[in-house]
């Protein structure tokens, strides 16, 4: 059961098209799994069409007409489909602390795109207290984690930002494997948290 979805703002910059890439590909695999975020999508993508009908009408620039003529006589290129994590390459697991393993995944990088990569945490993992200088969109693959926001599971997305402290824990039974995508970076609030920052790269 699903418990945890993107914020209302992330899932409207989604359907409007103006979320970056590294976040909409960790918001589509949300999607592919919660029946109700598709639902809100849905409903996002009809309220835009009725704005666009109440928008006072603009004069096309000179030619539009024409040009727009041309491209419909000419081969229609097939509908582009929304991509996922598995469209992307993504590079080998790496250590990065006891029990926890990053693996890039290589998003083209547009302005302001977060940054997107796998963690895999081992069950008892414990991530010391931190905050972001941005935000950090991630969405559960398998597994789970705790923090201060509850039960994360498979298919949950956890959507944080400079507002949110946490310090999660990989729950009992099997690995935790996430996919995230982060802008800025993470802030470790505890001594030994600083301690380990240099070492910590993420």
């Amino acid at each position: 059961m699903i418990k945890h979805h993107p914020k209302t703002e992330t899932l409207a910059a989604y359907a409007a098209g103006t979320l970056d890439e590294g976040r909409r590909v960790v918001a589509a695999e949300h999607l592919q799994r919660c029946a109700h975020c598709r639902s809100a999508i849905a409903d996002f993508e009809t309220a835009g069409g009725i704005m666009l009908e109440d928008i006072e009408p603009v004069a096309m620039a000179a030619g539009a007409r024409d040009a727009v003529l041309r491209r419909l006589d000419g081969p229609m290129a097939a509908p582009t489909a929304a991509k996922m994590l598995k469209d992307y390459p993504a590079g080998a697991w790496r250590w990065i602390a006891p029990g926890l393993y990053l693996r890039s995944v290589q998003i083209p990088k547009g302005e302001n795109s977060a940054r997107v990569f796998m963690l895999r945490g081992a069950p008892g993992t414990k991530l010391p207290q931190h905050k972001h200088t941005g935000t950090e969109l991630t969405c559960i693959l398998s597994g789970a984690f705790i923090h201060e926001g509850g039960h994360y599971g498979p298919g949950d997305c956890d959507d944080a930002d400079e507002a949110d402290t946490h310090s999660p824990v990989i729950a009992a039974g099997e690995d935790c494997i996430c996919v995230v995508a982060m802008q800025g970076n993470i802030v470790f609030q505890s001594a030994l948290g600083r301690l380990i920052q240099p070492f910590v790269r993420l």
